[in-house]
């Protein structure tokens, strides 16, 4: 052993390292310790692949080989300055101690070392890919090896084996195999810097799934008798009995109402409970915030609060650059970027149930941050429930079923596609593109059709010759007891609002029954709206609401008409789920009783893109049907089907050149270019009640989001589109520049409108 001894990490209160109670861990320690750590982690991926296993241990045992540097070692006991030292064993990783230039034979491991701090660069390229990095490294990592191997034992005989143990990649199976073999290596690092312990809790899969039944049969008591109710029990039944079937692709094309939110989760805790030794966790993958936060709540009242893990899209952990293309939480300093365990700890789903969004779900698998990957190897042998599955961009298409498949046939996952409308992720011809084949899904219901026809509730009238005003839309809500529009901005639905509040109390009606819901509104904020307007239609007291798209998938109203601007066909169908949900109204009268009007906004803007294109596909097939005396409804699937056949077809973007990024090594690349939805927004926290405003006045004293005060704040976040936070400059304020980090004033938040984007005369009256 060594005379001398080196460090990986200094005292987390601060003291040195030779003071009486000093906790200082030795580099061979945490080397060991990481390594161990990384085995066990992999283990727990792919319990099969002894392979796999060993490269994260000797991923472990090199990651932080730079640390023997006299730089590094002056930089933690007190010397100052910096020192990257992550390149270092990715140079011994790629090409071992030989002297000459090999080409690097296990680059797979050095992009994970090069990249455990600052995320794993590109392949090749520019200054910062990993070749360019390995090249300017290469003297000085060989030079460490002696001490090194004196200092641990393990790295000695790691070196004396001249690395051969190292893996290569399965072939075809590249970019995701290094994200697991990253997340391992990432989780096991920062949760031995933290003093952590692997979790790993078991999912107990079979109890919960007898209090999953003892909830539905208590909801089923009490709405017994309805054709509504019969078939949620029939699909939750579908569910259980498909659970034995082989395969790991599934879709439950449930219509709207049918319940599958319970059903789908039952299908996949019968499954693990079935295949007890496959599985390890339910990920449920949802598309909005307001359905995360709906379903969370559903899920809470059936396993208890703390048996679910809701983790949003929402992160508030800016990253600065900082030279050799390494990367620390903004405002940070170096010597806490070395101890994790005194900075945000990011959550890694070691946890049996996980609900989480979609972009949280896919950043995980296509990000190439730490703070992403860290999972990415927890979601190895789980079942993922992909709800409202078709609202996966189109752009996306490719990189997204390819990563699916990968899963499913490499790391022990199953998929539940879930939703009224089944996107065509199956090709009709060969020659379609990314698309899979025929058969590839099995479908768990034994009666789609029938169950389409048995829960229809609604009828869909098309009213597209003329163009409808605000101001006539409203006086057609107002005509109605309780009705509901969902159009397709944010400024329509404010509008939409304000004619109609303005109509209520021309008409001596309480404006009280008016009420308006947008992404403008925090996730609190809408929760609680949502709540009054479900009690008072349920109650039958007037209602009338103008809403975006927020409330077409997943969120539980019911109405009996229901107003849709015009858009794609998909989310029309999805909004007549709003109508007549428990289908009580069709029960009485004997047919479907809820009423849908699809119109043509005056004012036409609409989202661009995909959304439009998809908007003209809905208009064109509409059209087309009626020229032959038929209207489009939610029954016809036939339709459904070809209207995802038109829009991923033709030429349209699916997403092939980023795929390509993923066979090309360019992991920040693809990070760069891969967003699940388009135009990123930018945060902003909002005073929506006195707890905001407490939190708020806290995030100012303190100038910067700790973990304490990110979670408190996460209720009160809106998002802003660029053009949007421009125009909103006026209201909001930047804690502590250049922090990025803002905040609206208390006059510019509404408690019927949201976040407004410029203060109203009476805000600036001094009383």
């Amino acid at each position: 052993m060594a005379d001398v001894t080196y460090w990986a990490h200094s005292d987390p209160n601060g003291l040195s390292w030779d003071a009486d109670g000093a906790n200082w861990q030795p580099l061979s320690e945490h080397l060991r310790n990481v390594g161990a750590m990384a085995a066990r982690l992999a283990a727990e991926a792919a319990p099969g692949d002894s392979e796999f296993q060993a490269l994260a241990r000797e991923c472990g045992l090199l990651h932080d080989f730079g640390k023997y540097s006299d730089g590094f070692q002056r930089m933690i006991t007190g010397g100052g300055g910096r020192c990257p030292h992550s390149i270092h064993g990715a140079v011994l990783a790629a090409f071992g101690l030989r002297e000459d230039e090999p080409p690097p034979a296990h680059i797979h491991a050095a992009l994970a070392i090069a990249g455990h701090h600052g995320g794993i660069p590109d392949g090749t390229g520019g200054e910062s890919s990993l070749t360019e990095r390995l090249r300017r490294s290469r003297e000085e990592a060989c030079g460490l090896f002696q001490r090194a191997a004196a200092d641990s034992e393990e790295l000695r005989e790691l070196f004396e084996s001249g690395l051969r143990s190292l893996g290569r990649v399965p072939p075809g199976q590249f970019d995701l195999y290094t994200r697991m073999l990253f997340g391992c290596l990432v989780d096991a690092d920062r949760l031995d810097t933290a003093g952590r312990p692997i979790v790993q809790a078991p999912l107990d899969a079979g109890g919960r799934l007898a209090r999953l039944r003892n909830h539905v049969a208590e909801l089923s008591s009490r709405s017994s008798g309805t054709a509504v109710q019969a078939a949620r029990e029939e699909i939750l039944r579908d569910c259980l009995a498909a659970a034995e079937l082989r395969g790991p692709l599934f879709s439950l094309s449930a219509p709207t109402g049918g319940g599958k939110t319970l059903a789908a989760m039952a299908f996949a805790l019968r499954r693990a409970e079935i295949f007890a030794h496959a599985y390890r966790r339910v990920i449920v993958v949802i598309p909005y915030l307001s359905i995360i936060e709906q379903n969370a709540r559903v899920y809470a009242g059936v396993f208890g609060g703390d048996a679910i893990l809701e983790h949003h899209s929402g992160s508030f952990v800016r990253l600065t650059s900082r030279e050799d293309r390494e990367y620390i939480p903004e405002g940070s300093a170096t010597d806490e970027f070395e101890r994790p365990a005194r900075r945000n700890e990011v959550e890694n789903w070691d946890y049996p149930c996980i609900v989480t969004t979609s972009v949280r779900f896919f950043e995980t698998l296509f990000s190439n941050r730490p703070s992403d990957l860290r999972r990415a190897h927890n979601v190895a042998r789980s079942i993922i429930i992909l709800d409202e599955v078709q609202t996966l961009p189109r752009r996306l298409l490719t990189p997204l079923l390819s990563v699916i498949r990968e899963l499913t046939e490499h790391w022990g996952c199953s998929f539940v596609f879930s939703t009224a409308t089944q996107p065509a992720f199956e090709a009709v011809s060969e020659s379609a593109g990314p698309r899979w084949g025929r058969g590839t899904i099995q479908e768990i219901l034994g009666r789609p059709a029938v169950l389409r026809n048995t829960l229809r509730r609604v009828n869909i009238g098309w009213e597209l010759s003329e163009s409808v005003s605000w101001h006539g839309l409203a006086l057609r809500m107002l005509a109605q007891r309780q009705a509901l529009a969902i159009v397709n901005l944010r400024d329509h639905a404010s509008a939409l609002y304000e004619r109609l509040r303005s109509l209520a109390e021309e008409a001596g009606v309480d404006p009280g029954a008016v009420f308006h819901l947008s992404t403008r509104m925090c996730p609190l904020h809408r929760l609680e709206v949502i709540d009054r307007i479900k009690r008072r239609v349920s109650s039958g007291e007037p209602c009338w609401v103008a809403s975006t798209q927020l409330v077409e998938a997943g969120v539980d109203l019911d109405f009996p008409a229901v107003f849709r601007a015009i858009g794609p066909l998909d989310s029309i169908i999805q909004a007549a789920g709003r109508a007549d949900r428990e289908g009580l109204r069709t029960q009485v009268e004997g047919k479907p009783a809820g009423a849908v009007t699809v119109f043509l906004p005056e004012e036409d803007r609409m989202p661009p893109g995909v959304y439009r294109e998809a908007t003209q596909i809905t208009l064109n097939m509409v059209r087309e049907r009626q020229m032959s005396g038929r209207d489009i409804q939610v029954t016809d699937s036939e339709v459904v089907s070809e209207y995802f056949e038109r829009l991923y077809s033709g030429g349209a973007n699916l997403g092939m050149e980023l795929q390509d990024l993923r066979a090309k090594m360019r992991f920040a690349g693809l990070a760069e270019a891969f967003e699940m939805i388009e135009g990123r927004t930018r945060d902003v926290f909002v005073p929506f009640d006195e707890r905001a405003q407490q939190w708020i006045s806290r995030l100012r004293g303190v100038g910067r989001i700790t973990s304490e005060i990110g979670r408190a704040l996460q209720p009160y976040v809106v998002g802003l589109h660029p053009w949007e936070f421009q125009k909103a400059l006026g209201v909001l304020e930047q804690v502590r520049p250049p922090s990025e980090v803002w905040v609206a004033s208390e006059a510019a938040y509404s408690k019927e409108m949201g976040l407004r984007f410029e203060f109203q005369a009476e805000d600036l009256v001094l009383v």
